[in-house]
């Protein structure tokens, strides 16, 4: 297997993605490597959104400026305050308004 793109993708995409891994090997009657399986079920697990209702938040976050890696942690652990999102910036040198980084969490309310 050639690696052919590496993206940032949200959590609800990998359990998208690699559920369809685990029916083609079914299918094949091949199984998951262990990491496969321990991804999937993390990917099971723990996404808060569809991957439609993701791909919608990843759109409206798109409109503060944001890096893709940025977007999709936001996407995947919406953050309820302004401490959890200065966490998910903490390496950055730029540093966002309490203002920007409350329009933020308001935007991701909307999908709790």
């Amino acid at each position: 297997m050639d690696i052919v793109e590496q993206k940032v993708v949200p959590l609800a995409r990998v359990r998208e993605i690699l559920e369809k891994v685990a029916e083609g090997y079914t299918e094949e009657g091949r199984e998951l490597l262990y990491e496969q399986k321990r991804a999937l079920e993390h990917a099971r697990r723990f996404p808060k959104l569809s991957v439609a209702e993701t791909e919608e938040l990843i759109s409206n976050l798109q409109d503060f400026n944001l890096k893709p890696e940025q977007i999709i942690k936001i996407c995947d652990l919406l953050p309820e305050t302004v401490d959890d999102v200065r966490a998910i910036f903490e390496k950055e040198r730029f540093r966002y308004t309490e203002d920007e980084i409350k329009k933020i969490i308001d935007l991701v309310a909307q999908y709790k």
